[in-house]
């Protein structure tokens, strides 16, 4: 006995139209409806005025990405993340990384394009990942993801690191700009030796802000005071304590932290500003530094995406990198210092910072 059918069944989901159903319809050619649509060719404009009119009564859109595939693009961006984390610190780190991931997907989202995340632990993957461009944001000049990148013509995207014009474009995320600043501060309220409080190897945004407070130090004929974190962040006050030592009377805290910082001097007795002056670097929840009164400089790495993408896809649409000689000019990131309570002087007394 034949099953009876329920009327009730929901109907079968309709294809979506494609370039040969308007073509049939209109009575024309695919190549015709292809001119219409791209507003090109030598069409009588009857006709591609009547193309048109079948393409919107059959609700038509063009498939962007297979015409990027035919383009030899896949509408996609590598992401080279980091390894799981294996401690507190590395820990803070895969955080900040994932908002720049997000902040990636969004920016590239805006624009149309997917993310396809790459470890860095498997470099080799990018040989086969099927990708337009590459940031990577950690990268270093030894990196083998660059040297894959370049071999396989891939734009490749960095943070603080200078890419000729022929590899690709790279990020100037602040943080030279906002360590300096941070140290002339102190010097600024009276600091005679500013110590330094930073994360151990591995970091690769450490490299840049040792580097700057070396050389300010260097300038200044001002003997280097440099305590490194421990991975589980468990002695800051035993941190500032070691700088105290060592003669520091104001500390950067490049390595964050502004908010427990201030509790735990407070808790320890130590006044501040009057027996240490303190400046924090800040990625991120500025605004709890903000409401204890430290006194911070904020950089967006989550930033980099927005500002980067329309120039990211202009290269992409153009098929290629710049072939001129020499470094790529930067996309520059914002920063600014946030005046508080842990600092004598205040932004105002350096006329080159930001204000926020």
């Amino acid at each position: 006995m034949p099953r009876h059918r329920d009327d009730a069944s929901p109907p079968v989901a309709r294809l979506r139209p494609t370039l040969k159903d308007v073509a049939a319809a209109a009575g024309v050619s695919t190549a015709a409806v292809s001119q219409a649509l791209n507003d090109r060719g030598a069409l009588r404009p009857e006709t591609r005025r009547r193309i048109l009119e079948v393409a919107a009564t059959l609700g038509y859109t063009p498939d962007r990405y297979a015409a990027a595939l035919r383009r030899g693009r896949t509408m996609s961006i590598g992401y080279v993340a980091s390894a799981p984390p294996a401690s507190e610190r590395e820990a803070a780190q895969a955080q900040y990384a994932m908002r720049q991931l997000t902040a990636l997907c969004e920016a590239a989202a805006a624009h149309g394009f997917t993310v396809t995340v790459l470890p860095t632990s498997h470099p080799e993957l990018l040989r086969s990942a099927r990708v337009d461009a590459v940031y990577a944001p950690d990268a270093r000049e030894s990196d083998a993801v660059m040297s894959l990148a370049a071999a396989a013509h891939i734009p490749l995207i960095t943070n603080d690191l200078p890419l000729p014009r022929s590899v690709g474009l790279w990020i100037r995320t602040g943080y030279e700009e906002a360590t300096r600043a941070a140290l002339d501060l102190l010097a600024a309220g009276g600091a005679a030796r500013v110590g330094l409080l930073t994360e151990g190897p591995g970091v690769r945004r450490r490299e840049i802000g040792e580097a700057v407070y070396r050389t300010w130090c260097a300038q200044r004929r001002q003997d280097t005071a440099i305590v490194y974190l421990e991975p589980d962040r468990r002695e800051l006050a035993g941190s500032v304590r070691e700088l105290l030592r060592q003669g520091a009377d104001a500390v950067f805290s490049y390595a964050q932290e502004g908010p427990t910082l201030f509790v735990e001097l407070s808790e320890l007795g130590i006044v501040l500003p009057r027996d240490l002056q303190l400046v924090a670097l800040c990625l991120h929840d500025c605004d709890i530094n903000a409401r204890l009164g430290v006194t911070h400089v904020c950089v967006h790495p989550e930033a980099a995406p927005r500002l980067l993408l329309p120039q990211l896809v202009t290269t992409i649409e153009s098929n290629a990198v710049d072939d001129e000689e020499g470094t790529a000019p930067p996309v520059v990131l914002p920063w600014s210092i946030v005046g508080g309570s842990t600092t004598l002087a205040t932004p105002a007394a350096l006329p080159y910072a930001k204000a926020p």
